[in-house]
């Protein structure tokens, strides 16, 4: 998702259930911490992490609703390697199939 020029803050539209993000999240970063129901962080490659949910307005599709989330994430490592060691975890759970 990212070379070197990796975010260490982000916000990411994201059209997914709460509970698909944390369970996704949760296999990209076993170890993560839950702060709350929409808040999750970590030490995961190299750096230390925050991730907070903000509820977004659901996309409707004709008759089909889609769950959105504004997907605030914070990283606190100054390496631009490790962000985007980072960044690789993530994407690698969270951008499957069509994009």
């Amino acid at each position: 998702m990212y070379g070197l020029g990796a975010p260490a803050h982000c916000e990411l539209d994201m059209a997914i259930t709460r509970s698909a993000f944390a369970r996704q999240l949760t296999m990209a970063f076993p170890t993560l911490r839950a702060d709350g129901p929409q808040a999750y962080s970590g030490h995961d490659a190299g750096c230390d992490w925050h991730i907070r949910l903000h509820p977004a307005e659901p996309t409707r599709l004709g008759l089909i609703v889609l769950e959105r989330w504004l997907a605030e994430v914070s990283l606190t490592a100054a390496d631009p390697a490790k962000r985007r060691a980072w960044w690789q975890q993530f994407t690698a759970h969270f951008q499957k199939g069509g994009g």
